[in-house]
């Protein structure tokens, strides 16, 4: 089937595999290309960036990040802020890993933050087929609207944005879901 196709293609997201990360200090322009290069093909549109020297700057006065280590940046820098920007603001972001910044340090007793970068990425993986099926439902749920429609490219358009509409739903109540676990989680 075509839509199968698509969606399979649509799926395929680019990501820092853990094994990929750096274990050396990064100087800003390393950090910035090492991202840019991982991640080119989640980019919307050729221009996009996926992180500017700025961003890391804000992250980092915001306390998102730690510190620079004499201008270089370890490979906790680099991970988590790239997939939370794009659905979280930054006090929700701040809140979610304050309690992380613990293990930044890499303590012996605590898991690092690498080891729990690893553990969340393999989980992610493993769901995306909970993912696609979910999505194979709300298209098929599209397909079966406006039926009584006789003109075929009417129909059609309107089954599109029936399933734009309902990924669009889906997606909205999954974010108000998480701002409201993280307002619950993380009260000042």
């Amino acid at each position: 089937m075509e839509f199968e196709k698509q969606l399979e293609e649509w799926m395929k997201l680019d990501y820092v595999l853990p094994e990929d990360l750096p274990n050396i200090e990064l100087y800003m322009d390393q950090v910035t290309t090492f991202l840019e290069e991982q991640l080119k093909n989640t980019k919307r549109f050729e221009e996009d960036k996926i992180f500017t020297k700025t961003m890391i700057n804000n992250y980092t006065k915001n306390h998102l990040l730690p510190p620079s280590n004499k201008k270089k940046y370890s490979r906790n820098h680099m991970i988590y802020i790239y997939y939370l920007k794009n659905f979280l603001s930054i006090s929700d972001i701040k809140n979610l890993l304050d309690p992380l910044n613990e293990h930044f340090e890499d303590s012996d007793m605590k898991p690092s933050f690498y080891q729990i970068y690893d553990e969340i990425f393999h989980l992610e993986h493993n769901h995306n087929s909970s993912i696609k099926k979910s999505i194979t439902e709300a298209f098929n749920k599209a397909a079966n609207t406006f039926s009584d429609l006789e003109d075929s490219n009417e129909k059609e358009k309107l089954q599109q944005f029936a399933f734009i509409t309902l990924l669009g739903y889906d997606i909205y109540l999954r974010k108000q879901m998480i701002e409201k676990m993280i307002d619950q989680l993380y009260q000042p």
